[in-house]
């Protein structure tokens, strides 16, 4: 963007990023791929001139560090939707302020998680009921979103606020691919 004197402006753009992107310590032990920070991606974010905010992780705070694998079904509940309504209250107060100050706003989520997949989401498979005895490759993705995210879509429609323009990084898929994710990522955020 160009001020009225030819000099430059930078753009305002900040990436509301999932947590555990930020911080694989939050994930259940046989999903995190890495010891802490998901750095390809932060990086490639960071390089685009995004401001990072971390998006809570419901999954972290409802059933604490040492819980079971799950999926969207199982957290599909009514207690477990109000608590991720309270954080999307939380969370849709921050993306309003930058909504107002007319930033460019970006969501990154995390794909096939059961809470904070954007375009994909994990589901029930009857071996998958109770205390997870499967293998993290029987874990399935289909298509839609978790149930944070689609808290927190729900709180910013009640407030006029556009969802913001999404993607997500596949960690929770079985055949996840680092390299073919950040070229994913890369088409977005050029896009």
């Amino acid at each position: 963007m160009k001020t009225g004197r030819g000099s430059s402006v930078a753009k305002k753009r900040v990436a509301f990023v999932a947590h555990c992107l930020l911080n694989q310590n939050a994930k259940v032990a046989e999903f995190a791929r890495l010891p802490g920070v998901v750095t390809p991606v932060v990086d490639l974010i960071k390089s685009r001139g995004y401001l990072i905010e971390q998006l809570p992780c419901p999954e972290l705070l409802f059933n604490g560090i040492t819980r079971w694998w799950t999926t969207r079904e199982i957290y599909d509940n009514p207690g477990y939707r109000k608590h991720c309504r309270s954080l999307a209250k939380f969370t849709a107060d921050v993306i309003e302020k930058y909504h107002k100050e007319r930033y460019e706003i970006i969501l990154i989520g995390l794909d096939g998680s059961p809470s904070s997949g954007v375009r994909f989401t994990g589901t029930s498979d009857p071996i998958w009921g109770g205390r997870p005895n499967a293998k993290i490759e029987e874990y399935k993705i289909v298509p839609g979103r978790g149930i944070w995210i689609d808290e927190l879509a729900k709180e910013l429609e009640l407030r006029g606020i556009p969802f913001p323009k999404a993607s997500g990084v596949p960690m929770d898929s079985p055949d996840f691919d680092m390299t073919k994710s950040v070229a994913e990522l890369t088409a977005f955020l050029s896009g």
